[in-house]
């Protein structure tokens, strides 16, 4: 029998328990460290006159203010400082230093929630100006607590600085203290942390506090490192293979991708296969003509595109000079509800001002997002006419007459919006992003600025005129004509010329950007996700006359200070267009609410889900009949808007929603901590994470998921823009 210690039997051990490597020297020891005994075997100071102190922490809330905030990242205690301040806080412990290889390691969150760092020499909150900064240091043992004179420190584990991030999860820091513990042997030194704040709140959060001798690593020629190498990448083809069997069993064929993971389901009950991998080029949306009969839009093509039995037909129906700078493009393509006995077919698309297919952000018309009616004639799309004309260019780096230069650097081509859907009363809807305006339909009764002239742009507004009907779920006639029972119809009228005409088109308002849209088919109702800049991303069910609260605030309107506070101080602190900085938002939902500019008629109410950090939903479709299984008849699916190759985190997910029986509000039954419809995920710096929607993703791997739609089978056809695919999604055989 070989030796339990033998080479083979030491690299597993190595690789399972760290078990028959060399021994450690003894290392100093931080008592507690996870603080699941409270403060037991710390020290906790606090500069008289300070507000608050150092807690233990414990869920997703702030211990005294009740900010969200992660979850302690070892065991169900952390310590953290939670006041509104101004203070000084002290959190450190005494150890006995020893000779021998040592790091020092700790988990640490900051959360600042004033608009920056300050580091003056000092802990004193009372000291003039600003003074916003949080610190971990080893002193020499008797300093006071809140000394920084360099006879004290020791070490410096990790200081603030000016520019760095305002709010951060926990991250890891950690220290090798081989040479300082070496130079005090014997001694007793003190680990410190330490915040101190006068402008606003800051949040220190503090977990897994420890000292640990260091691993030996293995010099490159040694026997155990090419072992070890050897193994891992035995370890590396075995997981490559079953990568192989699991991507063959659910019928995706094996090519080169742009998500870096394998399209899967959760639910073994359902198998995905790729029907189309080749062929196309940025696909962006399928409408169906017929069993195995449909229309693939390409977006910086500008070409819809036939695919019968599996196969691209030679010849486009129909192509467009489009350009597709950043989210314009062709969009989005709708059959009249009759179709096709009425044989109309009506496409939204970003019209190329210099007649060809374009990306120069530029090379637009002012009002080049259109929406035109065109006659299927059983092959080909032929003109009939245009029924919308909407903004298409982002111009604030020009400067406004009478306002003092500009504040955005350059042109820009996003929040375009370009989902239409016809609902079951017979009237086309048409999702139109906020292009950055900031007027009536954001909220902003005079625009984004605080002096006169009162405009929103170098275009005018802040009213809706042409170039500023944006933001908006607009809701017309098949021939374009405007609805009498739209919700502002009266308001409309009794305004009269351009901007009353089109309140009237107006179905709701105050939206920010979306991807997807679609109608219960149950109730009839109208569902659309809307993207976050950064904070509270999105599910509404948009009623008559809705305003969703953009740019006043996102998500719930209880959560309005969170949200003003996420995008104060955390990814650039902009809302996108600088004209209308976050600062200028308020904090309390009563402040919000008289905010809101509200036509008569207009209702607010909550998103029936929201999402704290953005992930980016997109495009959306539910699900009708039992093909897929009676369990998920009646959901509601969405992708996003980014791929896992992007962002990793959820990009790239697939999201099954539940709603109530009542089918007015998303059943959150499966998650309590969904209760409150909000998924508290966390900080990241590219956004998409996912905790709280544990319950919500049903796949994984499918890129950017700009469309989904239902087939005349019953299955669902998932379009990847980044995959340049099309799956199918189905019931397991």
């Amino acid at each position: 029998m070989p030796h339990p210690c033998s080479l083979p039997h030491m690299l597993a051990a190595a690789l399972l328990t760290g078990a028959c490597l060399p021994a450690a020297l003894a290392a100093p020891v931080i008592l507690n460290g996870g603080f699941e005994s409270g403060f037991t075997g710390w020290s906790v100071a606090d500069q008289a006159g300070s507000d608050g102190s150092f807690s233990v922490q414990s869920g997703t809330a702030s211990p005294v203010v009740g900010d969200p905030v992660p979850a302690p990242p070892q065991g169900n205690n952390a310590a953290m400082t939670d006041s509104a301040g101004p203070g000084a806080h002290v959190l450190y412990q005494d150890f006995l230093a020893s000779a021998g290889p040592a790091t020092l390691s700790f988990q640490l969150f900051i959360g600042n929630r004033a608009d920056q760092f300050a580091t003056p020499d000092t802990l004193d909150f009372s000291i003039a100006g600003i003074n916003q900064q949080a610190r971990a240091d080893i002193l020499r043992a008797g300093a006071d607590p809140f000394s920084l004179a360099a006879a004290d420190i020791l070490l410096t584990l990790f200081s603030t600085q000016v520019g760095d991030s305002l709010v951060s999860g926990y991250n890891l820091v950690s220290a090798d203290i081989s040479n300082l513990l070496a130079a005090n042997d014997g001694q007793t030194l003190r680990l410190r942390f330490a915040e101190t704040d006068n402008l606003f709140q800051l949040q220190m959060g503090v977990d897994a506090v420890q000292i640990a001798g260091l691993t030996p690593v293995p010099e490159p020629a040694s026997a155990a490192l090419s072992g070890l190498a050897l193994l891992g990448l035995a370890l590396s083809r075995r997981r490559l293979a079953a990568a192989a069997v699991l991507a063959g069993s659910l019928g995706a064929a094996p090519m080169a991708r742009a998500d870096s993971i394998p399209p899967t389901l959760r639910d073994p009950a359902l198998q995905v296969q790729t029907l189309l991998n080749s062929g196309l080029s940025q696909p962006i949306a399928i409408v169906f003509l017929g069993a195995d009969d449909y229309l693939v839009l390409e977006k910086s093509s500008g070409q819809i595109k036939r695919v019968r039995n599996g196969l691209i037909q030679p010849s486009p129906v129909l192509d467009l000079a489009v350009n597709s700078n950043s989210e314009r493009g062709l969009l989005s393509l709708a059959l009249h509800p009759q179709f096709p006995a009425t044989p109309w077919v009506y496409v939204r698309w970003t019209e190329s001002a210099s007649g060809v297919d374009s990306t120069a952000v530029a090379d637009v018309p002012l009002l080049g997002n259109r929406v035109d009616r065109f006659a299927w004639d059983g092959s080909s799309l032929v003109f009939d006419r245009t029924l919308l004309r909407l903004r298409a260019r982002q111009t604030d780096n020009v400067a406004v007459p009478g306002h003092a230069g500009s504040n955005n650097a350059n042109e820009n081509g996003n929040h375009n919006g370009g989902v239409m859907r016809f609902g079951p009363d017979g009237k086309l809807h048409v999702f139109m992003g906020d292009l950055g305006r900031r007027g009536w339909l954001q909220n902003l009764a005079t625009g984004p600025f605080i002096s006169p002239p009162q405009v929103d742009d170098t275009f005018g507004g802040p009213e809706p005129d042409n170039a500023h009907l944006t933001g908006v779920v607009l809701r017309i006639n098949d021939d374009g004509s405007t609805p009498a029972d739209n919700p502002f119809f009266a308001t409309g009228a009794g305004l009269g010329g351009e901007i009353g005409a089109n309140i009237q088109k107006i179905f709701s308002y105050g939206h920010r950007n979306g991807f997807g849209m679609a109608f219960d088919p149950q109730t009839g109702a109208l569902w659309a996700s809307e993207n976050a800049d950064d904070a509270y991303a999105e599910l509404n069910r948009v009623v008559p006359g809705l305003n969703g609260g953009w740019v006043q605030f996102a998500g719930p309107i209880s959560r309005v200070r969170d949200w003003k506070t996420i995008e104060m101080t955390q990814f650039g602190r902009a809302l996108q267009q600088l004209r209308y900085p976050p600062s200028r938002a308020v904090y309390t939902p009563a402040a919000a609410t008289a905010r809101l500019l509200m036509l008569p008629g207009a209702v607010y109410k909550d998103p029936e889900l929201s999402w704290r950090y953005e992930v980016g939903p997109s495009g959306a479709a539910f699900i009708s009949g039992v093909a897929l299984g009676a369990a998920y008849q009646g959901t509601l699916w969405m992708g996003s808007a980014r791929a896992f190759s992007q962002v990793g985190g959820t990009g790239g997910s697939l999201y099954r929603i539940r709603l109530t029986a009542d089918r007015l509000q998303v059943d959150t039954s499966a998650d309590p901590r969904l209760a409150d419809k909000v998924a508290d995920n966390l900080f990241r710096a590219q956004k998409f994470e996912g905790t709280e929607s544990e319950t919500l993703i049903i796949g994984t791997g499918f890129g950017t998921v700009t469309d989904i739609q239902q087939a005349p089978d019953g299955s669902l056809h998932v379009v990847s823009l980044t995959d340049n695919a099309i799956y199918r999604i189905s019931k397991a055989p």
